[in-house]
């Protein structure tokens, strides 16, 4: 889970997501990667998707 991932960017509990709300996330982000211009910008957005990607693999994951 992400709120136990010390690599999480943010302190907060993720677990009350249901996957439909995690999917929007990804989706968003998806959307958002063209616009990036900075490598910083990138590895880091990059970064939270996967994290995303993550959680939504996780098997106690509201449906």
């Amino acid at each position: 889970m992400l709120a136990k991932d010390t690599s999480w960017p943010f302190d907060m509990d993720l677990s009350a997501l249901d996957t439909a709300s995690i999917t929007n996330i990804l989706n968003d982000i998806e959307n958002h990667l063209p616009r990036i211009e900075s490598e910083g910008g990138m590895t880091e957005l990059l970064r939270v998707k996967q994290l995303f990607e993550t959680e939504l693999m996780t098997t106690r994951r509201l449906h």
